[in-house]
């Protein structure tokens, strides 16, 4: 029986050739080989940071993902310091001494580059995700090296790195205004505020900024890989691009456990 175009209307679900074939076309998932390929050879480029428009879009990268949310890791570590300080000298009654080093081991050490981290990739990770993945359904990606331009250069090479100074630099406003929200709380203690200052400055010395920078920047990496492996991983449709964001996030807190528990064995 011969289908009129009506019944083969019906029965795509009113769905256009193109559509249908939107939908049928496979998606290539990024895998772990493909990760460290792309690992290597951004790391491979980095003398390409000798020119300005490399530099240039690696700025541009670093203000994206830290400036942009500077004010926000702020507020949320001036308020995570104030309640975990409070909550443990007050409502615990465990004393200072005890909300301190909570407050170095949980807030500092960990939460701050997991909410950081969640941060990035919420925004500019999925952007960049995205870029990458409609640069290459369009074919501008073909037309760079067509132009004697590598996109490595001057797209994954900068995120990447970007991501892992964004991470950095964003963490470390949580941390400065952790502490700041934790001195606070000599507002509603019978510490007074030099008092806040000289415990927290006894606990928390550079050491242990000096321990959560390694992690950072290597968490900051990994996420800047992963957006760039996910939009590079296939010629996928503007349609199918929701789908290979949802990984994303998925993929990148599955990096911060990692790192995290290896940096905790390693320091054990």
């Amino acid at each position: 029986m011969r289908l009129t175009p009506g019944a083969t209307g019906a029965r795509s679900g009113g769905m256009s050739p193109a559509e249908i074939h939107v939908r049928r076309a496979p998606v290539e998932r990024p895998d772990f080989a493909s990760g460290v390929e792309l690992a290597f050879q951004a790391a491979a480029r980095f003398r390409q940071l000798a020119r300005p428009p490399v530099r240039a879009a690696l700025w541009q990268q670093v203000r994206r993902g830290a400036l942009d949310f500077a004010g926000l890791a702020g507020v949320m570590g001036a308020l995570a310091g104030f309640f975990t300080l409070a909550t443990v000298e007050l409502g615990l009654g465990l004393g200072v001494s005890v909300g301190v080093r909570v407050l170095h081991v949980l807030v500092l050490g960990r939460l701050a580059g997991f909410v950081c981290a969640l941060l990035l990739v919420a925004d500019p990770g999925t952007a960049a995700t995205f870029e990458l993945g409609l640069m290459r359904h369009r074919g501008e990606l073909r037309t760079l090296r067509l132009m004697g331009i590598d996109p490595r250069d001057y797209l994954v090479l900068p995120q990447v790195l970007g991501f892992g100074l964004a991470l950095f630099v964003l963490t470390g406003i949580f941390q400065a205004a952790t502490v700041g929200g934790a001195a606070l709380t000599a507002l509603v203690t019978t510490l007074g505020f030099r008092q806040q200052l000289e415990a927290l400055g006894a606990a928390l010395g550079p050491a242990a900024v000096a321990i959560s920078a390694p992690k950072t920047l290597v968490v900051g990496l990994v996420i800047g890989l992963l957006a760039c492996q996910h939009g590079l991983a296939a010629s996928f449709a503007p349609a199918q691009m929701p789908r290979i964001a949802r990984r994303l996030p998925g993929r990148s807190l599955l990096a911060l456990v990692a790192v995290h528990g290896l940096a905790a064995l390693l320091s054990a």
